[in-house]
């Protein structure tokens, strides 16, 4: 093999690396937005559920149902 054929060969490969690093990052971003959004979601429902059971603190059922309608309405998307 002579040296234009490696060269080539290395260019071929330094092309596939770097598609693949771009997907990678395309993956990581994916990943990384979807995690800031759940966050802010159970942030969301935390808040919402907090605040029901300090006013309904004898109506466990109650809190319960609410908690639930809670996590329903966060993680309807």
């Amino acid at each position: 093999m002579n040296v234009r054929e490696q060269l080539k060969n290395l260019e071929a490969e330094h092309a596939e690396l770097l598609e693949f690093n771009e997907k990678l990052d395309r993956e990581r971003n994916h990943y990384r937005d979807q995690a800031k959004r759940s966050s802010g979601k159970v942030a969301m429902a935390k808040q919402l559920v907090d605040e029901h059971f300090r006013l309904n603190k004898k109506d466990p059922e109650l809190t319960l149902k609410a908690i639930q309608t809670v996590l329903d309405r966060c993680y309807e998307s």
